[in-house]
C-alpha cells in the first residue's frame, strides 16, 4: 500500500467502520475493521475521527473567468477542499458564458492552470445557443443550466416556451436540465406589491415569495413529463417543492433536487440582523419552512447538497446607491457547509452518516454520470475523502479562509462549530491538512462524462 489510515470510523454507503482505509495508486485498495495486518509507505493514525467520501459540490460560482475579484479557480477550490469538497460541477453562468466550444475551451484552460480539486463543467441552457447543445455534450458537460427568472445582462433567461423547447433538444440527447426555478411574473407583481416597504430579508421573501418557486418548479416538472427530459431542481428553498417533487418521482418523473446549507440554517426571522449579506435567490424562507425544509433531506427527497457558493464583496453587497434592493445576491458557502450540516444534520437533527454521504457524495456522482469513480468509500473508487472531528469546537471566521473574498459580514462569522474538517485527500494525496493547502494549483483534473 502507498498509505494506510488507521483508527478511523468509516462512513461507507452500508454502515459506518471502526478500521482502516488502505489506498494504492490513488484508489481505495482495501477497507477493513480493527488495525490492519499490513504495512505501507505511509501509515497514519486518525485519532478515531471520521473519514467519510470527499464532497461534490453540484453547484459553485468560481466566476472565473469575468469577475475574478470576487473568485476564481484557484482560491475557490482551495476553499472547497479546506471544507471536505474534492469534485465541483462548476457553473456556467461566468462571463462569457459556457455556450460553445470556444467558451467552454477559455473556461477548461482557466481551471486546468489553477484548479486545486477535480472538476466538471455545466454549459449553458439558453435560447440562443440551443444549436451548441451537441458540441458542449461532446466536450464533455455534465448537465446544462438554465434560468427561468432574468439573470443579468449575460446569461439570456428562458421563458416557458424556451424552456419546453430546450427540454425537448436535451431529452434527445440524453442529457440533464437543470434550472433557477422562480417565476418572473409572479416576481413582478410580489415585488410591485411590496416596493413601498422597506427592504429587509423578510422583505425579499415577500418579494420573491414561495408561491413564485413553487409555480416555476411546477411547470418544469410539467415539461419534463411532456419531453422526457432529465431534470434537475437548483437550489430548491421550499418544503412545498420538496413535496411536489415527491409526487412527481412516484409518477416516473426522471427528477432530482438540491438545496443549500443556508436554506437549512439560515431563516429571515432568526437571521434578520445579516441584511444583504444574507441576501440570496431563491430568498431566505421562514423559520417553519426551513424545519419543514429539513423533512425532505432526512427522507431523501432532496437528493444533494448544492452550495451555491458566490462570494461578493462587501460594496457589492451594499449597494453604491444605497439602494438594498440593488445588492448582489449570493453568498461564500463552499468551505463551511459541510461542518455546518454535520452540526445541524448529524448531530442535532439524528440524520444518518449514510444518508449524510449520500447526500454530500454519492447521490451526485450516480446522477452526474461519476459513479463509481466518484462519491464513494469501496475498493476500486479514486480515493477521494475528508477526514472529520465531530468534537473540535472551532470560531468560524472568513478571516482565515482561502477564499479570494475575505469579507467577514456574511452569516456564520463567530459562529462556534464543533464539526471541523482535519484533512482532504484526492486520489490518495492530501490536499489540506490542518489549516494548510498541501498541493499547487493544478492539481486538480477534468471529469468528463
Amino acid at each position: 500500500m502507498d498509505l494506510i489510515i488507521y483508527n478511523a470510523n468509516i462512513v461507507t454507503e452500508e454502515k459506518t467502520i471502526s478500521g482502516f482505509i488502505g489506498i494504492e495508486n490513488g484508489k481505495f485498495a482495501v477497507i477493513g475493521e480493527g488495525r490492519p495486518e499490513m504495512d505501507a509507505k505511509e501509515m497514519e493514525d486518525a485519532g478515531g475521527n471520521y473519514i467519510l467520501p470527499g464532497a461534490i459540490d453540484t453547484h459553485p460560482h468560481f466566476f472565473d473567468p469575468g469577475a475574478e475579484w470576487r473568485e476564481d479557480f484557484k482560491h475557490g477550490t482551495r476553499a472547497a477542499a479546506s471544507g471536505g469538497f474534492t469534485t465541483v460541477l462548476d457553473m456556467p453562468n461566468t462571463t462569457p458564458p459556457v455556450k460553445d466550444r470556444k467558451t467552454f475551451e477559455l473556461k477548461m484552460q482557466r481551471a486546468k492552470e489553477n484548479s486545486l480539486i477535480d472538476f466538471a463543467f455545466w454549459g449553458s441552457a439558453m435560447p440562443d445557443n440551443i444549436h451548441e447543445f451537441e458540441v458542449l455534450k461532446e466536450l464533455g458537460c455534465i448537465a446544462f443550466k438554465a434560468f427561468t427568472i432574468d439573470a443579468g445582462p449575460n446569461f439570456m433567461w428562458s421563458d416557458e416556451y424556451d424552456q419546453f423547447r430546450e427540454m425537448e433538444k436535451l431529452a434527445e440527447l440524453g442529457c440533464i436540465y437543470g434550472a433557477h426555478a422562480e417565476n418572473p411574473g409572479m416576481v413582478k407583481r410580489f415585488s410591485e406589491k411590496n416596493i413601498s416597504r422597506e427592504w429587509s430579508l423578510e422583505v425579499h421573501d415577500a418579494e420573491r415569495p414561495w408561491q413564485a418557486e413553487l409555480t416555476a418548479i411546477h411547470t418544469l416538472l410539467l415539461y419534463a413529463g411532456c419531453t422526457g427530459c432529465r431534470l434537475h431542481i437548483c437550489h430548491m428553498s421550499i418544503p412545498e417543492g420538496a413535496r411536489l417533487i415527491a409526487e412527481a418521482k412516484m409518477k416516473g418523473i426522471d427528477v432530482t433536487a438540491e438545496t443549500c446549507s443556508h436554506y437549512l440554517t439560515l431563516n429571515y426571522e432568526d437571521h434578520a440582523k445579516y441584511g444583504t449579506f444574507a441576501r440570496i435567490n431563491p430568498p431566505l424562507r421562514s423559520r417553519e419552512r426551513m424545519n419543514r425544509l429539513w423533512e425532505f433531506v432526512l427522507d431523501g427527497t432532496i437528493d444533494y447538497l448544492g452550495t451555491d457558493h458566490a462570494p461578493y464583496l462587501e460594496e457589492e453587497k451594499l449597494s453604491g446607491d444605497g439602494n438594498l434592493r440593488n445588492a448582489m445576491c449570493g453568498a461564500p458557502e463552499i468551505d463551511i457547509a459541510i461542518p455546518l450540516l454535520l452540526d445541524e444534520g448529524v448531530k442535532r437533527r439524528n440524520m444518518s452518516l449514510q444518508r449524510f454521504a449520500a447526500f454530500t457524495a454519492a447521490n451526485a456522482a450516480k446522477r452526474f454520470g461519476l459513479y463509481p469513480k466518484k462519491g464513494a468509500i469501496m475498493v476500486g473508487s479514486d480515493a477521494d475523502f475528508y477526514i472529520a472531528d465531530l468534537n473540535a469546537g472551532w470560531i468560524c471566521s472568513r478571516k482565515n479562509t482561502f477564499s479570494k473574498s475575505k469579507v467577514c459580514k456574511f452569516a456564520h462569522e463567530g459562529k462556534t462549530l464543533s464539526s471541523r474538517i482535519v484533512s482532504t485527500y484526492l486520489r490518495g494525496n492530501v490536499i489540506f491538512e490542518n489549516g494548510r493547502i498541501k498541493k499547487e494549483p493544478g492539481y486538480g483534473r477534468y471529469i468528463s462524462v
